[in-house]
């Protein structure tokens, strides 16, 4: 389970900031301001949004595969459930260094509308490989709330990453979390539009860009 993995890999104390976390990415103008414990490609990294496989495909300058590691549906879903994301599952049983969006996670203006039931909640984790080496570490909790969504997930094979480009659809972006301990650092963030939302968390190795 996700928990009990961060668990083990996360230890530190936390620390608030009140930066704006708050993104669009069909946004024409942001900023995104991040401790400075965090170099320069971490904090692009951190704050990309959709393009984190290209941003690290350039860098090495090499293919970044996706490797599925668990892709499962959750039965027996309670809708109160929906309201607690992967965020509030880590608050309760971890300790790091960890810079949280207290001031955004609330924003209605940047939060989409989706109050209608669930209709099927994903468990899903991936691995983002370069040359057998694993560069980033991928944690996701989906929820669907579309019948249409859960039609071409379920029946026309659309995976739950093709989603957001097969509907032409621009995400809102939310980074919720962002952190480090000894052997990593990661982030938190949300991608949602009406019918389906996607919390993830992403985890990298702290020598991701020694040469």
């Amino acid at each position: 389970m996700l928990n009990n993995y961060l668990s083990r890999n996360n230890n530190g104390n936390n620390k608030p900031i009140s930066n704006n976390f708050v993104d669009k990415i069909s946004s024409r103008e942001t900023s995104l301001i991040l401790s400075d414990e965090f170099s320069g490609l971490e904090r692009i990294c951190l704050t990309a949004n959709g393009n984190l496989q290209r941003i690290l495909s350039a860098w090495f300058n090499k293919p970044i595969k996706i490797e599925i590691i668990k892709n499962i549906p959750i039965d027996n879903i309670d809708n109160n459930d929906g309201n607690n994301t992967i965020n509030d599952k880590l608050n309760n049983s971890i300790e790091h260094n960890k810079y949280e969006n207290n001031e955004n996670n609330n924003n209605s203006n940047n939060h989409i509308n989706n109050n209608s039931p669930i209709l099927k909640r994903y468990e899903r984790e991936v691995a983002l490989v370069c040359e057998n080496k694993i560069v980033c570490s991928a944690f996701s909790d989906v929820i669907v709330r579309d019948d249409k969504i859960l039609n071409l997930i379920e029946n026309e094979g659309v995976g739950l990453g093709q989603l957001f480009s097969y509907f032409d659809k621009v995400p809102s972006f939310r980074l919720l979390q962002v952190g480090r301990n000894d052997q990593n650092w990661w982030r938190v963030y949300n991608l949602e539009i009406k019918g389906v939302e996607c919390e993830i968390k992403e985890v990298f190795p702290n020598n991701l860009f020694e040469k």
